[in-house]
C-alpha cells in the first residue's frame, strides 16, 4: 500500500489540531478551576452536580426564609412586649380608679390616660411589617386587623407559614382574633380595647362602682394579659425552633458545598501536569509536520 505524503502531511495536521485541542480544554480548565466543562467531559458527574446545585439553591431558599420568618416574628415579639407594658399600665391605674379615696377629677384624669393608653394598644394591634403587612390580621394582611373606632376585628383566624426547611413550616403570624378578643366573665365577646374604653366611660362618669361589669374589669385585664402573654410564649417557641432548624440547613448547606467541590473542582496538580504534557506533545507534532511538509522526491532530484 502507497502511503501519498498529501496523507501524511493530512495526519501530521490533524494530530497537532488534536493537540492544540486538548492544550486549550486544559488551559481553560486551569483558568475556570473547573474540572467539566461541558456534560460530555463526564456525563455521569454532570447530572449529580445538577441535583447538588437544585438541593443547594432549595436549602439556601429555606435560610433564607428563615431570616424573613425569625425578622417577623421578632418584629411581633417586641409589639406584643409593648402591648402587654401598657396592659399592666392600664390595669394599675384600674386599681387606682377603684380606690374610693378618689374625687371625680382624680378619676377623670385616669380615665384619659387610660384612653391614651388604649389608642396606643390599638395602634400596635395595628401594626405592620417592613412588606406594609398587618401583622395581626391573620391571611388578611392587607386589611387592617382593628377599626380604631368600632375596635371591630376585620381579619380572620389564619395563620401564615413560611416553609424554613424540607420538612418543616413555621407560622409567622398571631391572628389578632386570639390576643386581643376575650370572653369576659359574663360570657360576652368583645375586643380588650372595647372593654376598656367602657371601663374609661365609667369612671368618667363617676359610676365605676355601679356600671355592670365595671367590678370585673381587673379579672378581665388579666385574661387580656394571660393572651399576651400566651402569644409571646407560641412566637418565642417558633423563634427557638427556627433556630434549630438554621443550624440544620447550614449543616447540610456545607455538605452539600463538599459534595459539589468533589464533583467540579480541578485537582490543579493533576491539570498543571497534564498542561505541561500536553504542551510538549504540541510542541512534538508541530516539529514533525515541519519535517514531512519536506518529505517530497523533488527534494532529491
Amino acid at each position: 500500500m502507497r502511503i501519498s505524503t498529501s496523507f501524511i502531511q493530512q495526519q501530521s495536521v490533524e494530530a497537532m489540531l488534536r493537540q492544540q485541542t486538548e492544550l486549550a480544554k486544559t488551559q481553560q480548565q486551569v483558568s475556570t478551576g473547573e474540572r467539566i466543562l461541558s456534560p460530555s467531559d463526564d456525563p455521569v458527574a454532570a447530572v449529580r452536580i445538577l441535583g447538588i446545585e437544585r438541593d443547594l439553591n432549595l436549602t439556601e431558599q429555606y435560610q433564607g426564609n428563615a431570616d424573613a420568618a425569625e425578622n417577623k416574628l421578632s418584629v411581633t415579639d417586641g409589639i406584643l412586649t409593648s402591648a402587654a407594658d401598657i396592659l399592666q399600665r392600664i390595669r394599675e391605674l384600674a386599681v387606682q380608679g377603684l380606690n374610693d379615696t378618689n374625687d371625680p377629677d382624680a378619676r377623670q384624669g385616669i380615665a384619659e390616660e387610660i384612653r391614651q393608653l388604649n389608642e396606643t394598644l390599638v395602634s400596635l394591634a395595628n401594626s405592620t411589617d417592613a412588606n406594609g403587612e398587618y401583622l395581626f390580621s391573620g391571611y388578611q394582611s392587607n386589611t387592617q386587623a382593628f377599626d380604631p373606632g368600632t375596635y371591630t376585628y376585620n381579619g380572620d383566624s389564619g395563620q401564615r407559614n413560611l416553609r424554613v426547611g424540607g420538612g418543616y413550616l413555621v407560622e409567622i403570624s398571631e391572628p389578632g382574633d386570639r390576643i386581643f378578643i376575650s370572653t369576659n366573665l359574663d360570657s360576652s365577646t368583645q375586643a380588650i380595647f372595647q372593654t376598656i374604653n367602657d371601663f374609661a366611660t365609667a369612671l368618667d362618669n363617676d359610676s365605676v362602682n355601679t356600671a355592670p361589669n365595671n367590678g370585673d374589669f381587673l379579672t378581665n385585664m388579666d385574661t387580656a394579659l394571660n393572651q399576651v402573654y400566651n402569644a409571646r410564649t407560641r412566637v418565642g417557641t417558633r423563634m427557638n425552633a427556627i433556630d434549630q432548624q438554621r443550624a440544620v440547613n447550614e449543616a447540610s448547606i456545607a455538605s452539600l458545598q463538599n459534595n459539589l467541590s468533589q464533583l467540579k473542582d480541578l485537582d490543579y496538580a493533576e491539570a498543571i501536569t497534564r498542561l505541561n504534557q500536553q504542551a510538549v506533545g504540541l510542541q512534538a507534532a508541530q516539529q514533525a509536520y515541519v519535517k514531512v511538509q519536506g518529505l517530497s522526491l523533488f527534494n532529491f532530484i
